[in-house]
């Protein structure tokens, strides 16, 4: 525990060991108060008008460990009191929603899939006690403060553990119990609990330890459930490759997008669609286009050895001038249907079809040519009929 220099003592803790504030004792060594911490005795300097009323030790000598102390037993003694005076005591975390499909989902996502709101509980409609220094159940550890019900012992307490630099250990953070850790920085950090309750945020504090800057979430939740995998009404855009094969043997391949839910064949003339799950589509049609022939076997001069690639990085066929078509023009690929000197590579088309496609895809296709599909290759997919 680091001396917490920026505050005052302003509560210490009297001959009965009850702390008490700087305003309510007698000025000076008649306060007859003590360090929280190290026990010493206090003196009261409480007349002043320019300076903050606070107490100094004895001896001169301030205790590094004072301060964080009175925080400490101060909010453990003011959040008690609040909860047993008050009808209503709130919690509130951040509650998300899951898709129903979160967890076999095989689509690119670029943002997660659930849908956040905030939910709030008055826990005095649960509990009615509130104790200090109580074991937990199942943990060789004692709370700071735990909520429970006294006429229902079955409920599930609720253990409030409060820090000021040192966080509580992830044995007993993890240990299954409902427990809530506060970092308590100062006096104001207590009025607001009392005032509005414990609220989860996403606040951060950033007190320097040993030099370093340390940055600890300010209330966080365990052992609540704060999350659901039920939610069927979320959906998401998600980018994907499409590859299309015609009756024509010809082919399309681009990149394409849709709802998650709502992926489904494009072309009512095409006899293969196959949706790769990936956004990147770099070297992916050199693959995916053995495919489609391996089932139809309907030529095209995509597919044949000599439609090569030439020095202005435009595909041509070497045999031009013996088939007498334009060198660079454009010119139907679908002619390979009759072209005697179609030949297709054999090694780099069955190379492709064993390695398959690393990604998960959709495909869209009649059943048996779906069914034949499968047997030339093993990743997993999803498919449509």
């Amino acid at each position: 525990m680091q001396k917490h220099s920026a505050y005052r003592l302003t509560y210490a803790l009297n001959e009965t060991g009850q702390l008490v504030e700087i305003d309510d004792v007698p000025v000076g060594n008649k306060c007859g108060c003590f360090c929280p911490a190290c026990k010493e005795p206090l003196i009261a300097k409480n007349q002043g008008v320019k300076r903050m009323h606070h107490f100094a030790h004895q001896s001169g000598t301030e205790c590094d460990y004072a301060v964080e102390s009175m925080l400490h037993i101060l909010a453990k003694e003011k959040i008690r009191r609040a909860f047993l005076s008050k009808s209503e005591f709130w919690i509130e975390f951040e509650y998300k929603s899951f898709c129903a499909r979160y967890e076999e989902c095989k689509y690119c996502r670029y943002s997660e899939c659930y849908k956040s709101e905030r939910r709030s509980f008055n826990i005095k409609s649960y509990y009615d006690s509130c104790e200090q220094e109580i074991p937990y159940d199942n943990v060789n550890r004692r709370s700071d403060l735990k909520i429970f019900s006294s006429t229902k012992p079955e409920r599930k307490p609720i253990y409030l553990e409060l820090f000021v630099t040192h966080e509580s250990s992830l044995e007993k953070l993890h240990s299954g119990n409902r427990i809530i850790e506060i970092c308590i920085e100062s006096e104001d950090d207590i009025l607001q609990l009392v005032k509005n309750g414990i609220i989860e945020s996403d606040n951060y504090n950033g007190n320097d330890y040993k030099g370093l800057e340390r940055k600890v979430r300010k209330i966080v939740f365990y052992g609540f459930k704060q999350s659901d995998y039920d939610n069927d009404h979320i959906s998401n855009k998600i980018d994907f490759v499409r590859y299309i094969l015609y009756k024509s043997g010809k082919t399309q391949c681009f990149q394409d997008a849709c709802d998650c839910k709502r992926i489904v064949k494009s072309k009512s003339s095409s006899l293969l669609e196959i949706c790769v799950h990936t956004s990147v589509a770099f070297g992916l049609y050199e693959q995916i286009k053995y495919f489609g022939y391996q089932r139809f076997k309907i030529p095209n001069c995509v597919l044949c050895k000599n439609y090569v690639d030439s020095y202005s990085d435009i595909k041509i066929c070497r045999l031009y001038k013996r088939l007498q078509i334009p060198r660079y023009g454009k010119f139907d690929t679908a002619r390979a249907r009759t072209c005697r000197y179609f030949e297709i590579d054999q090694e780099e088309m069955l190379s492709a079809l064993k390695n398959g496609l690393k990604e998960y895809y959709t495909i869209f296709c009649d059943k048996q040519s779906m069914d034949d599909m499968f047997s030339l290759h093993h990743v997993p997919c999803s498919s449509n009929d």
